[in-house]
């Protein structure tokens, strides 16, 4: 006699995986979608240069609302990667992983206050300012840049990095998923953190930030999106 109990379980763990699976294609894009329209200064090392950007762009709150839901959206994807892989030796890194994924989500809501919304006010304070007051404004607007930068920093490392790499790695070492997948996102997950160590220490950079963070997480959120398509295909076959 099978359990009713047991079968309901099962039933509500694929509705959450396909939940997850559609909440990751959708953010995926989203994420997508801001991230290539976001405005980035072609002299970001620059700090003044960054705050003129923020300050004169009309998209700037609007883009990091997106990026916000988007980001919102690809952390019940990754738990629904980690119910997906609920044994085997893929099973421990998918929880780690998870834990990091909530500790990211957190990272990130705060980021996307600070420097979506908080910045734009301050950088735009300072582009209004009056001349007298134009250096006391520019030393605030500066202190808000540094402050971005750092949170920012410690997001790719732990979202884009670390996350990723044990997602990886719990992929890689599960039979649920095509293993060279896992391997993709350890790969790219390790590069993100070495990305974002880099930029902790010297700052924002056309190379560190414009081209390779751009790029590396661009390439993890077709990644989430790809286990987004595999998870739902898998769940609808399983119904």
């Amino acid at each position: 006699m099978s359990d009713p109990i047991s079968g309901q379980d099962t039933s509500v763990n694929r509705a959450l995986i396909r939940i997850g699976a559609m909440c990751g294609i959708i953010g995926a894009v989203l994420f997508m979608v801001a991230n290539i329209v976001h405005p980035r200064s072609p002299n970001i090392q620059i700090t003044v240069n960054q705050i003129e950007t923020v300050a004169q762009s009309n998209i700037w709150v609007t883009d990091h609302l997106l990026l916000l839901l988007g980001g919102l959206l690809l952390l019940p994807a990754l738990l629904a990667i980690q119910r997906s892989i609920p044994t085997g030796p893929g099973a421990t890194w998918a929880s780690l992983g998870a834990v990091l994924a909530v500790v990211s989500t957190s990272l990130w809501v705060v980021l996307m206050a600070l420097d979506g919304i908080t910045s734009k006010v301050v950088h735009a304070a300072w582009a209004s300012a009056p001349e007298a007051e134009k250096a006391i404004a520019l030393r605030v607007a500066e202190a808000m840049e540094e402050i971005d930068v750092g949170l920012f920093s410690v997001y790719i490392i732990v979202f884009f990095g670390l996350t990723f790499s044990l997602f990886g790695l719990a992929v890689a070492r599960s039979d649920g998923f095509p293993q060279w997948l896992g391997w993709v996102a350890v790969v790219l997950g390790f590069a993100s953190f070495i990305d974002g160590t880099v930029q902790a220490y010297t700052g924002l950079s056309v190379l560190v930030t414009n081209v390779l963070f751009a790029s590396f997480s661009s390439l993890l959120t077709v990644w989430i999106f790809i286990m987004g398509v595999l998870m739902w295909r898998k769940q609808r076959h399983a119904s």
